[in-house]
């Protein structure tokens, strides 16, 4: 039976059916001898010799019997007849049989419980194949198809995860350039109220909401062209770093605004190994940066936040330090996630340390976090060489 389950289908039945067929001949022919000898063995004959002139012939002819021994006759010569073709009808029943059981029987079991499966959402299970016959190949493809399936499915989920984390980035990074633009405006307004008002002065809040409006401009347009954060291409341009530090003071000092906390700004001298201190960075993305820590800072510190600037061997860092409570023991142990929030607060998404450590990352650098005695401590690092 072994062998027979593994061959093809067409070969298994053709043997099969050989096999009962030719037993099905063999017990035909059996009944119909023994039923023979039976019908002459119910029917005893008698002798009658006839006399001639030379010789005695001697005939047996059957006798007159009873009613009974008739019916029994009769009943043989049936059988004699009547068995065969049952036996042949029952070798051919058995032939189906046995072969919707060797099979058809498993295979198809296990293709309608897959199936069952796949109706319901669920592709964690798998479709094995024992034989290398017709079905155990439509087995293998049924298998090879619901990996296809799992694996669209889990295309489909990173696409809608990534597409999440996207909206949630784009979400959280228009909170500080809008905060930016609002005490702008704000600080226009009072300037423009008064009557001897600087023209230059409010030229810079002017200019200021422009910077800041270009840059929602940009950055609306390269999450508009991407399907991936890690798609985000960084533009380094070559500024002083003088320069660079003046615009970051200005730009936090706005974030300060709307906020009880103190932040203060220091900046160390570079050590660069050009006359002019200049720097190759991507100002847009240390903007970004800068102004997620810096606001999740204000947002956790007790009373005043410290942002230092420094830049030696190729490196720009820029260290956020508060007074607050610190990073959570999980968030230390498990490191930066998407999502990752460090208290409940429905009004931000979890997304900001880990755009500031995805962004460090293509710039070159990374990010740093850290508990430090009285508060918490977030260094970003840049290569600006």
């Amino acid at each position: 039976m072994e062998r027979i389950t593994h061959m093809h289908l067409k070969k298994a039945l053709f043997t099969i059916a050989f096999i009962n067929l030719s037993l099905a001949l063999v017990l035909s022919a059996a009944a119909f001898l023994l039923c023979g000898r039976l019908s002459i063995s119910a029917a005893p004959q008698e002798s009658i010799t006839i006399q001639g002139p030379s010789a005695e012939i001697t005939t047996n002819t059957p006798p007159k019997g009873s009613a009974q021994e008739q019916i029994t006759t009769n009943l043989f010569s049936t059988l004699q007849f009547l068995l065969p073709v049952l036996i042949f009808t029952a070798a051919l029943l058995a032939t189906a049989s046995f072969f919707y059981r060797l099979k058809l029987q498993k295979p198809l079991t296990t293709l309608m419980q897959g199936a069952e499966h796949i109706i319901k959402n669920n592709l964690d299970f798998t479709v094995q194949s024992e034989t290398a016959d017709e079905f155990g190949q439509l087995c293998t493809a049924f298998e090879t198809m619901r990996q296809s399936l799992l694996k669209n499915n889990r295309e489909l989920w990173k696409q809608a995860e990534e597409r999440k984390r996207l909206n949630a980035a784009f979400s959280h990074e228009l909170r500080n350039p809008l905060t930016v633009l609002k005490g702008s405006v704000k600080m226009a307004r009072q300037c423009a109220g008064k009557q001897n008002t600087q023209t230059a002065t409010l030229f810079e809040h002017l200019n200021r909401m422009e910077t800041y409006v270009s840059r929602i401009e940009r950055y609306v347009e390269t999450m508009s062209s991407v399907q991936r954060l890690e798609q985000i291409q960084i533009k380094k341009k070559t500024l002083r770093y003088d320069t660079l530090a003046e615009e970051l003071k200005q730009a936090l000092h706005f974030i300060e605004k709307d906020c009880s906390r103190q932040l203060t700004f220091s900046c160390m001298e570079p050590v660069t190994e050009t006359p002019a201190k200049t720097i190759l960075l991507d100002t847009q993305l240390l903007f970004q940066i800068a102004e997620n820590l810096v606001s999740n800072a204000l947002r956790f510190a007790q009373k005043t936040v410290s942002v230092h600037l420094s830049c030696s061997g190729g490196l720009l860092l820029l260290e956020v330090t508060d007074d607050g409570s610190g990073f959570p023991e999980k968030l230390l142990k498990n490191g930066i996630q998407p999502f990752g929030k460090c208290c409940e607060d429905t009004e931000h998404f979890g997304m900001g340390l880990y755009i500031c450590s995805l962004l460090c990352q293509k710039h070159g650098g990374h990010l740093r976090i850290q508990n430090v005695p009285g508060g918490a401590s977030a260094c970003a690092v840049f290569c600006v060489s």
